[in-house]
């Protein structure tokens, strides 16, 4: 029986942002709407939900349960958001209130009970998503973690007995293990309820594992839909065929990392063409001059492309051996490296090397000490203990200022997002030029010359931040970090936040530097699929301590720790 259904859907403001769309959710079904951002994925679920921000209109149909919400009075919206639809948002710290407790976000839901019967009931809903902790109740949104605030997140949702939850990104920002907690965690719910969910992400692992129907967005369009296997084993669309040639394997080397060219148009500027025509390698001269429809293949499955895909081949490709480390000696060497916070230790005693010209991965669930002992190296954090040495000068923070004089010249890093490194006040040239400015005068590189080595036009160097995509953005970062000409680049999570194509193009670039500028990486990130593709060398952190390391083909084709093997159980299988 279908419970919500779209139709017709276009979102407009100053411009056309989502474009005719139409899809359906049944109750006890999980549909997956996916593609990179920009396509139009969040503000349909908006739409949906009622929830637009101001200036932006939305048209066509939406009715839930045979109810007509587009276009409904607001008094009638805000009845039937909790009881009837509810949003979980992919940063819960966007849902959850900083001031309050998770037990007062749960309990705010419900319906009026005695005291008793209240807390009683929130400690229920608390346990439905997995934290039988009763003293959580009582802790701010700040003493949690990533994977227990999206829980606590995810029981005020529910609090209302939603008929339909809208799940928008809830799994980005975590861990491989965290990940899959909630993923499972989603499923079970859904099920025991009977519940609808529309789940809105651009991880196509995640939505393939997890969804009875899969509908691909591009542009402000659905471009493909059908059942998820059917979609993943044999995509009917160029662009769907695109986003899965670009995932990492986390079982292969792969030889080069195939990202979609180019950047998801305007939906106003493809309106009367094929909107994927000019990204696409199997485009024809008929798909510049006219929409194609979205025709029926089969009963369920739809595509918007006019001519069959080429299929992808099935068989893995050859395992690449990872480059060798050219002959430098070691480059970084941490040595027993201590950290506590308030009684918490983070670090507990670690020691790794890196040799010039090699690349080490650091891997680990969230609160594993990956990013401490990423700030310990840069100088951002002083450990309680142990040395750091860079080209063999001590650099551990707290010693002597003259020692860690031109630090900043050997290594730089990238952050995970770039939109909170980059002065949203300065224009890329201007970023850039001031980051050159700090190295030695003989060999900086101009700004023409740092855009150019991560593949922007120098046109690129009279924007400003806003004007990027998150993809752009994270090339002006490595440009930045790359200005000094450091010799050890760290690079903490620096894609898990993009789109499995940005992904892909941010990796190979990565790859080149290293090749082409001899620069040594520090890659931490908890995507072992990412690291099996960046790292020679693989070190396994868990709370705070070393738990397995060795060449990295070793470590994840066969690990020797429980804990790298649950890490490399909780990864969705590669369709």
């Amino acid at each position: 029986m279908t419970l919500l259904d779209v139709g017709g859907l276009t979102v407009t403001g100053r411009h056309l942002i989502v474009d005719g769309v139409d899809l359906n959710v049944s109750r006890g079904e999980t549909v997956g709407l996916v593609g990179e951002s920009g396509s139009g994925k969040s503000l349909t679920a908006r739409a949906v939900a009622g929830l637009l921000p101001k200036g932006l209109t939305a048209t066509g149909s939406v009715t839930l349960s045979g109810r007509e919400l587009l276009g409904a009075r607001e008094r009638l919206l805000r009845s039937v958001r909790g009881s009837q639809v509810a949003l979980l948002m992919q940063d819960p710290f966007a849902m959850l209130n900083p001031l309050r407790t998770a037990g007062a976000h749960v309990a705010e839901s419900l319906p009026r009970l005695p005291r008793a019967a209240r807390r009683a009931e929130v400690l229920r809903r608390l346990a439905e998503v997995g934290i039988a902790d009763p003293s959580v109740a009582g802790r701010h949104p700040f003493q949690l973690s990533g994977g227990m605030r999206q829980r606590v997140a995810l029981a005020a949702a529910l609090a209302r007995d939603p008929e339909l939850l809208i799940a928008d990104e809830p799994t980005t920002a975590l861990d491989a293990t965290t990940q899959h907690e909630i993923l499972m965690l989603l499923r079970g719910v859904q099920r025991a309820r009977g519940m609808g969910v529309l789940l809105i992400t651009h991880d196509l692992r995640v939505a393939f594992e997890l969804c009875d129907r899969v509908s691909v967005m591009y542009a402000g369009r659905i471009v493909e839909s059908g059942p998820g296997s059917g979609v993943a084993g044999a995509p009917a669309h160029p662009y769907t065929s695109g986003l899965l040639a670009a995932l990492p394997s986390v079982t292969v080397t792969l030889p080069r990392l195939e990202a979609v060219p180019g950047s998801v148009p305007h939906a106003e500027d493809v309106t009367d063409v094929c909107a994927f025509a000019a990204r696409c390698g199997q485009a024809e001269p008929e798909c510049g001059q006219a929409r194609p429809p979205l025709r029926e293949l089969s009963p369920g499955r739809r595509t918007a492309c006019l001519y069959e895909v080429r299929p992808r081949p099935r068989t893995a490709p050859p395992a690449l051996a990872p480059d060798a480390a050219p002959a430098g000696g070691t480059l970084l060497r941490v040595e027993e490296l201590r950290k506590e916070y308030g009684g918490h230790v983070a670090l507990g005693g670690v020691s790794l090397d890196v040799g010039a010209g090699e690349s080490v991965g650091v891997v680990g669930e969230s609160g594993s000490g990956k990013t401490t002992l990423a700030r310990c190296v840069l100088g951002l954090a002083t450990p309680d203990g142990g040395r750091v040495e860079l080209a063999g000068l001590d650099v551990t923070p707290g010693a002597r200022a003259a020692r860690r004089e031109g630090a900043h010249r050997l290594v730089q890093c990238v952050f995970q997002d770039p939109s909170t490194s980059l002065n949203p006040a300065l224009t890329v040239g201007a970023m850039l030029a001031e980051a050159a400015a700090q190295g030695r005068a003989e060999g900086r590189p101009s700004v023409a010359e740092l855009l150019d080595l991560v593949g922007l036009p120098t046109a690129y160097a009279s924007r400003r931040p806003r004007a990027l995509s998150g993809g752009e953005r994270q090339r002006v970062a490595i440009a930045r970090a790359l200005a000094v000409r450091p010799a050890l680049l760290i690079c903490d999570e620096p894609t898990a936040s993009l789109d499995v194509s940005v992904q892909a193009h941010v990796l190979e670039l990565l790859r080149t530097i290293r090749r082409e500028l001899g620069t040594a990486l520090l890659f931490i990130t908890h995507d072992l699929a990412v690291v099996r593709q960046i790292a020679d060398r693989t070190m396994v952190l868990f709370r705070g301590e070393v738990v397995e390391s060795g060449e990295t083909a070793r470590v994840l084709d066969a690990p020797a720790h429980d804990y790298t093997r649950r890490l490399l159980a909780s990864v969705p299988p590669t369709p």
